[in-house]
């Protein structure tokens, strides 16, 4: 298997633990010194991404992280997501997008981007999500 190829199974892997909740998987999959930039949260260290992983993964009913296309370049791994998490009082919808550096079989950075508005709207107090 080429790195190229080797990289992009870590990319599903990761999302596949995403969809299931394996938290121990999402841990394993990362590098202990990875660092995380969300759009809107800006530079997370690995300890706090995997934090805040954990709140909203653990606590949603329901996931599903659809991979819709996957490209790579060298250690480089673009991953697009159509992502849902049901919860008690509400359903979270968004698309994403993921750009993850991968080396030695582990995401060593990440970046992800999806639509700030459907986070706002699903977890903003009052909100229903849906």
């Amino acid at each position: 298997m080429s790195d190229i190829e080797a990289n992009k199974a870590v990319a599903r892997s990761y999302m596949r633990a995403v969809e299931e909740g394996d938290v121990e998987t999402i841990e394993a999959l990362q590098h202990p010194d990875c660092q995380w930039w969300i759009l809107g949260h800006g530079d997370m260290s690995r300890a706090d991404f995997i934090a805040s992983v954990k709140g909203g993964l653990l606590s949603a009913q329901k996931r599903t992280a659809e991979v819709i296309a996957i490209t790579a370049e060298g250690d480089r791994v673009a991953v697009e997501v159509r992502g849902e998490m049901v919860f008690p009082d509400r359903v979270y919808r968004n698309d994403y997008h993921n750009l993850l550096i991968i080396r030695d079989g582990q995401i060593v950075s990440g970046k992800e981007y999806m639509d700030t508005r459907a986070v706002a709207e699903a977890f903003s107090a009052g909100e229903s999500g849906q």
